[in-house]
C-alpha cells in the first residue's frame, strides 16, 4: 500500500453492484479527487498514520490535507488506514499513543472518518514484524486490543501471503469478526476471496491495482 505507484489508463467500473474506491499515501489533490469521484470511484481512503520509524510513528503529514481535498471534491464516504510503526529495532511509540495521535487529528480538525483500516503488512525498510512467528501473534493481539479500546469501527488490511509471512500461516485468527479488505492484484473488480485466511471466508473490500491513471492511488472494491 505504500508502494510506488505507475501510470497507467485508469480501470473502468464494472457491472457489479459494488462500491469503487481509491486510496493512497500521498498528497491527492482536490482535482485528481474530483477526477476519480467523476469516474465512479465514489469511497476514498487515505492514509493516516504511517510507520515512521525513525520517529516512533506519526500521523500522515499528508493526512488532513488529503481529506480535506477529497471533502472539497465532494466525497463523504472517507477512511483512514493505520500503518502501526512496530519492530524490535524501532522505538516506536505504543500503539495506545499511535491511535490517541490519530484521534486526536480527527478531534482536532472535525473529520468524519468510517473505519479505521489496520495494515498488516511487512516492511524491509523499517523492519516491522520481526519478533518471530509466536512474538508476531502477540503483538497483533496487543494492537487490537489497543484499537478495540478507542472505541473505533475498524477492519484489517492485509494479503494471504503477508499473513502468513508474518505469523506463520495463512489459519492464524486474529480476529476474524473484523471486517477484512484484502489486496490480490489481479484486477478482478470482485469480492471473492481466492485464498482464505486469518479465519475469514469472505471480504469486504478487495484491492485489485496498484496502477491508477494519476499515479496516486490504489483502486479497490467494496460491498455496499
Amino acid at each position: 500500500m505504500f508502494r510506488s505507484l505507475l501510470v497507467l489508463p485508469a480501470l473502468v467500473a464494472s457491472s457489479y453492484a459494488l462500491v469503487s474506491a481509491v486510496d493512497s499515501s500521498q498528497l491527492v489533490s482536490t482535482a485528481t479527487y474530483s477526477k476519480a469521484l467523476g469516474e465512479g470511484f465514489t469511497k476514498a481512503i487515505i492514509r493516516g498514520y504511517e510507520e515512521a520509524c525513525g520517529v516512533g510513528g506519526e500521523v500522515d503529514p499528508n493526512f488532513v490535507s488529503s481529506y480535506n481535498n477529497a471533502r472539497a471534491a465532494g466525497y463523504t464516504d472517507i477512511d483512514t488506514y493505520w500503518f502501526p510503526c512496530n519492530g524490535s529495532g524501532n522505538n516506536c511509540k505504543s500503539y495506545a499513543t499511535q491511535l490517541a495521535e490519530l484521534g486526536a487529528t480527527f478531534n482536532a480538525h472535525s473529520m468524519k472518518i468510517g473505519t479505521i483500516w489496520i495494515d498488516l503488512e511487512k516492511d524491509s525498510v523499517c523492519n516491522n514484524w520481526n519478533y518471530g512467528t509466536a512474538g508476531n501473534q502477540a503483538q497483533a493481539q496487543s494492537l487490537i486490543a489497543a484499537m478495540k479500546a478507542t472505541g473505533f469501527n475498524f477492519g484489517i488490511y492485509s494479503t494471504p501471503g503477508e499473513w502468513s509471512s508474518m505469523f506463520g500461516s495463512t489459519s492464524f485468527v486474529l480476529d476474524n469478526a473484523a471486517p477484512l479488505w484484502f489486496a490480490t492484484f489481479n484486477n478482478v473488480q470482485s469480492l471473492t476471496l481466492g485464498t482464505p485466511f486469518g479465519g475469514w471466508t469472505s471480504a469486504v473490500g478487495h484491492q485489485y491495482t496498484d496502477q491508477s491513471a494519476s499515479g496516486l492511488f490504489d483502486l479497490s472494491v467494496f460491498a455496499h
